[in-house]
């Protein structure tokens, strides 16, 4: 264990997956940290049910409104980061140094990110319903809900990252030694938390899931900070919840899709498409984004 904001001393800024390994923290450290998150998820989880149910009932929602169980999600996610910030601090460490060690919250950083980000997705989304591969859903629906889900899914952005990306990337990358390593385990956590569905179906999702996990991972290594990585997130799932909102069928689920979506067997050229997408995408996302160094500057030159 360490002093209260032991961090801070005699150390300069590090890049975020960095943490452990210069400070020369152990993996059980990190261990013990994801088994308090993850027996502390259980009764924040039943607070957040609680809340989000009296709310919806009490603006008049029918009792079993599928968007009550959707908004209690991401009331039980916003609600980790402050469970990660009593871990952390139980563990003699400040909340930033999951974000961006030794540094400020950079809100401006994180807008930048999901605006790039936007633009490099619209030309994949126009394609998409173009060929009819993508249905649109009810956007009334989605604009009048938006004001709240800006903020639930902002806050639910940022707090799988801090725990994906920061807290757990720092605890893998001491066990491993390597960026590349801790990022697998962190994918697979990422997948196992966003996907319900048969291990042998829905590999089309399951393929998008761990691509995003991995470009998260190297975008918070490339920027060696957080902020960028909140940003792509927070904008992923606006854009798909603003396009896939029904009513009938409640908000879409933490991962930004919707729970009905019908799993499919493994299809090698679906798998080829969404590599070569998403790989579009994210050269897209550098060209515009990180080689202008409009998002962020890469953190060894930086640190040169």
């Amino acid at each position: 264990m360490m002093a209260q904001g032991g961090e801070g001393l005699g150390w300069r800024p590090v890049p975020v997956h960095l943490v452990g390994v210069h400070l020369g923290l152990p993996f059980r450290h990190y261990l013990v940290g994801m088994v308090a998150l993850g027996l502390l998820v259980f009764p924040v989880a039943w607070v957040a049910g609680g809340l989000s149910e009296t709310i919806s009932l009490s603006l008049g929602w029918a009792e079993g409104d599928p968007a009550i169980r959707r908004i209690t999600n991401l009331l039980a996610l916003a609600a980790i980061i402050g469970v990660l910030c009593v871990v952390v601090n139980m563990q003699g460490r400040s909340l930033m140094s999951v974000v961006a060690p030794q540094q400020h919250l950079d809100l401006g950083m994180m807008a930048r990110s999901a605006a790039i980000y936007t633009l490099a997705f619209t030309p994949v989304i126009i394609i998409a319903v173009m060929s009819g591969q993508l249905t649109l859903g009810n956007w009334q629906a989605a604009l009048l809900l938006l004001p709240m889900m800006l903020v639930l899914v902002a806050l639910q952005a940022t707090a799988e990252e801090m725990v994906c990306r920061g807290y757990m990337a720092q605890g893998f990358q001491v066990l491993f030694g390597h960026a590349v390593l801790a990022a697998m385990p962190v994918a697979v956590i990422f997948l196992l938390l966003h996907d319900t569905g048969a291990w042998d179906q829905g590999w089309d999702r399951k393929a998008n899931i761990l691509m995003i996990s991995l470009a998260l991972s190297w975008l918070t290594t490339w920027a060696g900070r957080l902020e960028p990585a909140m940003g792509v997130h927070f904008a992923h799932n606006m854009i798909v919840f603003t396009l896939a909102a029904r009513p009938d069928h409640g908000l879409p689920s933490v991962s930004g899709v919707a729970g009905d979506v019908p799993d499919q067997p493994f299809d090698p050229d679906a798998f080829l498409a969404q590599i070569l997408v998403y790989g579009a995408v994210c050269a897209n996302y550098w060209f515009i984004g990180l080689r202008t160094g409009f998002v962020a500057s890469r953190w060894r030159d930086k640190a040169e």
